[in-house]
């Protein structure tokens, strides 16, 4: 019976199917036991870490249908902080009494089939605390699917809803499922993060592909058992794992490691209670952060009086920032921050009024705007709108608070009330700071949404309305940029409105105004980068816009990253375009970003590429005389970070200077980048403002004669000219934070303030009279810098956060006392006057900057925190006496009396552990654990055999490579220590650096290793002993005629006596071997110049006997000829004999040790030098400059150094010559510094040194020459002795650069004691490289350059414009790009480098070339001679004076006729009318006309070739404009579509049949009618075409293409007036007969 009964029970049993989904069994408490660890640090042991352990006790208590009360018993925190793992943790007793009552409390959960649904929990219990209990929660969030064992979906998780993979294993034996799964919390659909400090950076998907900074995964191991009512969980296992580095990730990283551990403690029978508590509904299991977790400190702060603690804090920074900055000040400085940002509105308001007045008022507004809040901005704008703050102190906060402050609709709101205020509006200063500061915070505001709302963007759009409609161009540039600024796509349709493509507005819109449009674009093409390439794309292909709006389009397009296709339509156009200045432009962008190693551009290098294929090299010639664009970049895979600079340079007409200027620089960094700053100059009319300065008083312009030329010219078109204008911009993280616009007339009144024109007293006077009262100023500035915070939860319940903070504080204390001339009330006066100031400044800065990483909660954090310090201070004393226009500057300072740190370095990595209950008493412990080995360069080896047997080894060792990672205790070596001094002993002072390194290296060779421990470094200055007590240090500079006379040691005393005997230089001194030499040569002795006082031997110089009558230059010139000896025999094999014997004497003297040293070797040397090189050693010229460094002792001795430098080029050349010698009388060491320019392609510097510079001597050549076809420079040094340490060094370092540099060699026996480098130009961007090393050649070929270089174009004017002094360098690079016109025969040579091949077929003047500004100065006409056709006749009008020059070609000469008087032309120069400068030159004649800028006008009847100075881009005619450009633009400024149609254009019509030029330009019917838009219409010419004048008739005629404009054939059109059509559109074009040359009958009247 019993049996049967127990086979139904089982039958039974048996029936019932077991359930995998997890489930809690109805009516019945499960008991755990639960651990959860969180630790902070390097995987490796070793190290200290710091983390935190949490053990309780759970009950899950079910309280009806899918519901359950989590109860929490013997809840306890422990915290660790040392050397993992041999410390262990230590109990937080008060923080676990202080959290236990709320941690305790029962939290009630939805819970169906393993999924985890909303959360119920009391009123009061903070979410932070709520969110351990989800942590826990968590590891029951287990998702089944029955038929599968192997499978992935995207789960609901504490971290969010990320990618999950399950892995199912079941054991039937048991009776247990093990369930894996597995999360990748870099893939989350909905990722719980909070992100703040970088809204102005950008992500970089491509740094991803490579590696990541920041990965984290988490593991789950459950251990379930299948029940009829649902599977219990048994036993559960967590492990996560976040790691960190700023480098590549495959180089280490610092790890936050979680683990949880959930065992079933016991199942039973439920005593259901219900808890007197109100559940309100928390959400889900997704952790939730509590409200305003980010504007809370950093670091945590527990004061019990806020207002006190910043009381306290303000105190300290003022006690501690008296005469420099403490290094502590920038940390006080953080903490104030924090302290403000906990405060109350009402706390801070009352600190402000009861202090405002003291020094605490600044360091409240530098906080302020750190700070960071609402509230903060909010009582900012109180305090100006209360007139509490003055305009400068408002404009130093708000530029800072409105980058700063959180930007939500409350932040907007106030800044748009701030626009509107008074002071805001009535400021020049605040109130573009305002509307820029408002866009950014537009752009931070709508920086995660796909559409920002109209009505905060309403303010920007309504102003740019405004402004259009008023005309005011400045408050329409504030617009844009203020558009730029928030950088939205729904600013498009009101900005399209002012671009060329828009007919409403564009004629009224100046080209500044459209530049800014298209640079407001920038920050849009982000978010719609479609849309901003189809507008810049459409604005680069219309070639009638400006130059500088097409190459901005282009710039813009190209910034936003354009496929394959898209790109090659731009280079397409290319290929057509007329414009050289955006032909350069734009290829110089794609070949800079071809060559990009950035991954965000690589995708964009590979387009370009392409393009640049496409192009081929038809633009690799353009030079830096066009627009250029420069993208330089550089990035390292390992350190995972990069930098790259973008300069924009753009030329307009071909200046040297160009128009606008702008440089970028940006930064990657941590699998982002950001555009840390940009600077952009725009020059308008700078250089011919500049130039102008060079010409001559202006006469009156007289244009009687010109304007009958000018009105056989309807339609043509002045050049406007340029208003002189600057402009300048800066932008921080790609925000516009200022701007500023500088006109003529804004400089012109600073001019007349300055100079007191309409006040008496004038600026400047009062500012004079102020320098005379003593002034004393502290600025002091302190800013948060950086604050960059990402919080992510982890599985335990508390979140992780990575933080870098810095900040600064820099101050300034500066007193300054000047005395001068009471008389003194004028700018030139100061000049003048001995000024005396006695100075005393103490710069200071200190940097604090702390990244940390770990558990950051409202009440516990716990992690490593690196720490790095800076701190520089530089006291100066000093008294100064100046004369700026004699040209002196006396400085006067006290020696070092105390060791002075003038930098220093520090950091430091910690593990630190703080609780909100125990701050005082934090638990800080180094992250490198105490040294415990010594020096591995001192120990000594040992066998097995002398410590254990090789068993107890490989125990020790382990054979699990894990096990062997847990057990290994890293042991710390002694910290690398470097000390090193430069010694500066004439001035008792050193200065020194001391560093200390100790890091965990030692573990392993990685970036992130090397950053992790311990690094001080320390730059100081410390006195040295001296022989005497130094009093002071003087610094003496005087420069001009006067500066012989500062000297304290005359060089002429010192210098060795040197003579060119034919063309060499011989230095001896009187020996035995000199003597026999003497004898053998017949070399007389001349007399002495001098003896030693020291009674060393008497030096003297010897000279060759030459043939009588032969000076010595003609002697020297003989012996340069390459030829010259061959006529004198017996002097050239006497010469050879000579110089052979003197270097053999030499050299036996110097083996043999009879004679000095360094004097054998100068004479071993001297027979191998060249005449450059002898005749650049030549006498000292008086110098120009003195510079004298010394230090006066108590015993009135002197020490230090003389430098003196001179300029000579009295010889045709310039020669500069440096000396540099010691003050003491004793010393015979100088420094010799020889330079010239032997000819316009040949450069040398000759370096002497040691005693009278006999000791060392080095030599640099520079030569200029081609090898083979291509274009060369050679570099040639030699030395005949220098130091050992020269030799070794360089040689270290050549062969580190040819290795890096990837250069080739061939081992060559080249000539020793000398290195030559030759440069090779293969093409415009391409150099070859030759390095001749003594033993060894060095090469390399196809170094490409970052700009092209021209020769052909540079050198012409190098040559032609030989530089005298310095003082011309302006003149000559204003100049130097400049060409000449040549028309010779039937060809014409423009300006620009066109060359038209065209014959004139009649004896009308052709406009050559003219000024074509609104006020013309000279014409040049040209037309062939009626009887000699091949020559020509030239008429060159001028306006000032009235005055008509006609030249054309005689027999035997040029006639030239002066207002039709014959004017007498010689071969010496001729000045008439005071301007003009005319001479004979063979069979040609030159003017001169300088005033009217006219550098050289030459005309031999053949040939016209003229040059004009300061002209760019304002001439036309024939010769085209002279701004780079190859165009033929024709009067109206219009292109020509051939030579021929250009010559017409500027054809100077006749007026009578008894002119020799008998054709002239009119508008014509087309003579037929013709059908247009589907009727009968006439057509009448739109532009002029040639026809013979009255009783005249055709002799030659061209037919050409000619545009028309129809009307209907019946509307009536007089003839007389057809000229008005040629403002019409064209409809058709005909070709029609063009009378180039007519025959006449003139009829008497």
């Amino acid at each position: 019976m019993r049996a049967l009964t127990f086979i139904l029970i089982v039958s039974v049993a048996g029936s019932q199917k077991l359930k995998y989904e997890p489930n809690f069994r109805e009516g019945l408490t499960h008991v755990y036991k639960y651990e959860g660890v969180i630790l902070t640090g390097l995987p490796q042991s070793g190290l200290s870490r710091a983390g935190v352990k949490i053990n309780c006790g759970l009950s899950i208590v079910p309280e009806g249908h899918a519901s359950y009360l989590l109860k929490i018993t013997d809840f306890q925190i422990l915290e660790y902080n040392g050397v993992w793992p041999s410390h262990p943790f230590i109990s937080a007793h008060k923080l676990t009494q202080r959290l236990a009552p709320q941690v305790t409390q029962p939290v009630k959960f939805e819970y169906s089939n393993g999924q985890v649904g909303s959360i119920f929990a009391p009123a009061e219990l903070p979410e932070d605390i709520l969110n351990i209990h989800r942590g826990i929660l968590n590891i029951f969030q287990i998702t089944i699917k029955k038929l599968q064992n192997f499978y992935e979906l995207q789960e609901a998780g504490i971290e969010g809803i990320c990618l999950t993979s399950y892995i199912i294993q079941q054991s039937k034996k048991a009776n247990r499922i093990t369930v894996t799964k597995s999360k990748d919390l870099n893939n989350c659909q909905e990722k719980v993060m909070l992100f703040t400090g970088a809204a102005y950076a950008s992500r970089c998907p491509a740094f991803e592909k490579t590696g990541r900074n920041i990965r984290a995964s988490s593991t789950f191991t459950h251990v379930l058992k299948p029940t009829i009512s649902g599977a219990i969980l048994q036993e559960a296992r967590v492990r996560e794992v976040h790691q960190f580095t700023p480098f590549h990730e495959l180089d280490g990283s610092a790890v936050i490691e979680a683990e949880q551990n959930l065992v079933l403690v016991a199942v039973k029978a439920a005593v259901i209670s219900l808890p007197q508590v109100q559940f309100v509904k928390h959400g889900t299991l997704k952790y939730r952060y509590s409200q305003g977790v980010l504007p809370k400190p950093v670091q945590l702060t527990h004061p019990q009086n806020v207002k006190k603690a910043i009381l306290e804090t303000l105190t300290n920074l003022e006690i501690h920032h008296t005469e420099s900055v403490h290094s502590d000040t920038p940390a006080k400085f953080l903490q104030l921050v924090h302290l403000l940002r906990s405060a109350s509105t009402q706390t801070v308001s009352d600190v402000w009024e009861k202090n405002h007045s003291s020094q605490f008022r600044r360091w409240m507004l530098f906080a302020l705007p750190a700070a960071g809040t609402v509230d903060a901005l909010r009582f900012i704008k109180a305090k100006i709108q209360r007139y509490q703050v003055t305009k400068h102190e408002a404009a130093q906060i708000l530029v800072l608070a409105l980058h700063q402050v959180t930007a939500n609709l409350d932040a907007l709101s106030l800044v748009r009330e701030l626009l509107g205020m008074v002071q805001v509006q009535q400021s020049s200063i605040l109130r573009p700071l305002v509307f820029l500061g408002y866009g950014s915070m537009v752009y931070r505001y709508c920086a995660e949404r796909l559409t920002c709302p109209d009505k905060i963007l309403a303010l920007l759009h309504g102003f740019l309305a405004t402004s259009a409609t008023r005309g005011n161009e400045e408050d329409l540039v504030l617009a844009l940029k203020a558009i730029g600024n928030a950088g939205q796509p729904a600013s498009i349709k009101h900005l399209v409105k002012f671009l060329p493509s828009s007919r409403s507005l564009t004629a009224k819109v100046p080209q500044k105004i459209q530049v800014d449009v298209i640079m407001a674009f920038r920050n849009i093409l982000k978010k719609d980068p479609a849309k901003v390439q189809a507008i810049t794309l459409q604005i680069f292909m219309n070639k009638q816009n400006h130059v500088e709006l097409r190459t901005s389009a282009c710039a813009v397009y190209l910034c936003s990253k354009p496929p394959l296709n898209a790109l090659l339509v731009l280079a397409n156009s290319l290929l057509t375009e007329t414009s050289l200045q955006v032909a350069s432009f734009a290829y110089s962008q794609f070949r800079s970003l071809a060559r990009s190693s950035l991954p965000s551009l690589k995708p964009l290098a590979a387009v370009c590429k392409i393009a640049l294929k496409y192009l081929g090299a038809r633009f690799e010639h353009l030079g830096f005389r066009f627009s250029q664009v420069l993208h330089p970049d550089v990035f390292s895979y390992k350190l995972m970070a990069g930098a790259a600079a973008k300069v924009i340079v753009l030329h307009d007409a071909g200046m040297v200077i160009p128009s606008v200027t702008a440089a970028k620089f940006s930064g990657y960094m941590m699998g982002g980048f950001g555009d840390l700053l940009e600077v952009g100059l725009r020059m308008e009319g700078l250089q011919e403002a500049v130039t102008k300065s060079w010409k001559k008083a202006g006469r009156i312009l007289d244009m009687k004669q010109m304007q009958r030329i000018l009105s056989k010219f309807p339609d043509l078109k002045s050049v406007p000219e340029k208003m002189p204008l600057a402009s300048a911009y800066l932008k921080l993280f790609n925000q516009e934070i200022a701007f500023v616009d500088i006109r003529r007339d804004s400089i012109h009144k600073a001019l007349q303030m300055l100079n007191g024109v309409d006040d008496r007293q004038g600026t400047l006077r009062k500012i004079i009279h102020q320098l005379r009262e003593p002034v004393e100023l502290r600025p002091a500035a302190a800013f948060m810098a950086l604050e960059l915070r990402r919080s992510v939860p982890t599985c335990m319940g508390l979140s992780t956060e990575l933080s870098l903070v810095s900040a600064s504080v820099a101050k300034a204390s500066l007193h300054v006392e000047a005395n001068f001339s009471a008389s003194t009330s004028t700018f030139s006066q100061l000049l003048g006057a001995n000024i005396v100031l006695k100075t005393q400044i103490n710069p200071s800065l200190a940097v604090y900057n702390k990244a940390s990483m770990g558990i950051s909660a409202p009440f516990i954090q716990s992690g490593l925190e690196l720490t790095a310090k800076v701190h520089s201070s530089l006291p100066v004393d000093v008294l100064m006496k100046l004369n700026v226009k004699e040209g002196s500057l006396q400085i006067h300072s006290v020696p070092v009396q105390q060791e002075n740190p003038i930098m220093t370095l520090k950091s430091q990595v910690f593990a630190v552990s703080r609780s909100h209950e125990n701050l005082v008493t934090e638990k800080v412990t180094p992250f490198l654990p105490e040294i415990k080995e010594a020096n591995i360069m001192k120990q000594k080896f040992k066998t097995s055999q002398e410590t254990q047997s090789d068993t107890d080894i490989y125990s020790k060792i382990g054979l699990d490579g894990e096990e062997f990672s847990d057990r290994t205790q890293w042991l710390a070596p002694q910290p690398w220590i470097y000390k090193s001094c430069s010694s500066l002993s004439n001035f008792a002072f050193e200065v020194c650096l001391d560093a200390k390194v100790a890091n965990v290296l030692y573990v392993r060779h990685s970036p992130l290793y090397r950053l992790l421990g311990t690094h001080v470094a320390r730059v100081l200055i410390r006195p040295v002993p001296s022989e005497s007590d130094i009093q002071s240090l003087i610094l003496e500079v005087q420069v001009g005629p006067k500066a012989s006379s500062k000297m304290v040691r005359l060089l002429e005393k010192e210098e060795l006596p040197l003579k060119q005997t034919y063309g060499r230089t011989v230095l001896l001194k009187e020996s035995h071997a000199q003597s026999r030499l003497n004898k053998q040569t017949g070399i007389e002795k001349p007399s002495s110049h001098g003896h030693s006082s020291q009674g060393s031997s008497s030096s003297w110089t010897y000279s060759l006997d030459r043939p009588h009558g032969t000076s010595l230059e003609n002697s020297k010139e003989a012996w340069r000829s390459g030829n010259s000896t061959e006529h004198n025999p017996s002097l050239k094999s006497r010469s050879v004999s000579v110089l052979s014997r003197l270097t053999q004497d030499a050299s036996s003297e110097q083996s043999s040790g009879t004679g000095p040293g360094p004097m054998s070797r100068q004479q071993s040397s001297s027979s191998s030098q060249s005449f450059e090189e002898l005749d650049l050693l030549g006498a000292l010229s008086s110098p120009l400059l003195t510079v004298i460094a010394k230090a006066t002792r108590s015993d009135g001795n002197l020490q230090g150094y003389q430098l003196t430098g001179s300029m000579d080029s009295a010889r045709g050349r310039p020669t500069v010559q440096l000396r540099m010698v010691e003050l003491a009388d004793d010393s015979r060491w100088k420094l010799c510094v020889d330079a010239s320019s032997p000819t316009a392609h040949r450069a040398m510097v000759i370096y002497r040194w040691g005693v009278n510079c006999q000791r060392y001597r080095m030599s640099y050549q520079a030569s200029l020459g081609y090898l083979g076809n291509h274009p060369a420079l050679k570099l040639q040094t030699k030395w005949a002795s220098i130091p050992q340490e020269l030799i070794t060094g360089g040689k270290m370092i050549g062969s580190a650069l040819a290795y890096l540099l990837g250069f080739s060699n061939s081992f060559r026996g080249n000539p020793p004691h000398q290195i030559t480098q030759l440069i090779v130009l293969t093409s415009p961007r391409t150099v070859d490289t030759i390095v001749k090393l003594p033993r060894v050649t060095i090469y390399y070929r196809g170094f490409e350059l970052p700009l092209p270089v021209n020769i052909p174009v540079v050198m012409p004017r190098v040559r032609g414009r030989q530089l005298g002094s310095v003082v011309h360098l302006p003149h000559f690079l204003l100049t130097m790009n400049q060409k000449e016109c040549v028309a010779k025969r039937d060809r014409v040579v423009t300006f620009d480098g066109s060359e038209l091949n065209y014959r004139i077929p009649n004896n009308c003047f052709y406009v050559l070339t003219k000024d074509c500004s609104s006020a013309p100065t000279f014409i040049l006409l040209m037309r062939r001679i009626t009887s000699q056709q091949a020559k020509k006749r030239i008429k060159l009008l001028i306006s000032a004076p009235n005055t008509v020059i006609e030249a054309y070609p005689m027999q035997d000469r040029i006639k030239l006729l002066m207002d039709s008087v014959e004017a007498t032309v010689s071969e010496q120069q001729t000045v008439l009318k005071d301007i003009i400068t005319i001479q004979r030159n063979g069979t040609g004649i030159t003017l001169q006309i300088p005033s009217i800028n006219i550098e050289k006008l030459y005309f031999d009847g053949d040939q016209v070739k003229i040059t004009l100075d300061h002209m760019m881009g304002k001439t036309c005619g024939i010769c085209g404009l002279n701004n780079g450009e190859q165009k033929l633009i024709m009067p109206n400024q219009e292109e020509a579509k051939d030579q021929e149609h250009l010559y017409e254009s500027w054809l100077c019509s006749g007026t009578s049949c008894k002119d020799d030029c008998r054709v002239r330009k009119e508008f014509v019917e087309l003579g037929q009618v013709v059908e247009f838009d589907g009727e009968e219409s006439r057509c009448y010419s739109v532009e002029p075409v040639q026809r013979c004048l009255a009783q005249c008739t055709p002799l030659e005629t061209r037919s050409r293409s000619v545009n028309f404009h129809c009307v209907p054939s019946n509307r009536t059109v007089n003839i007389f007036s057809a000229a008005r059509f040629r403002w019409k559109a064209t409809h058709i074009s005909h070709p029609m007969d063009s009378h180039t040359d007519c025959s006449c009958e003139c009829i008497k009247a």
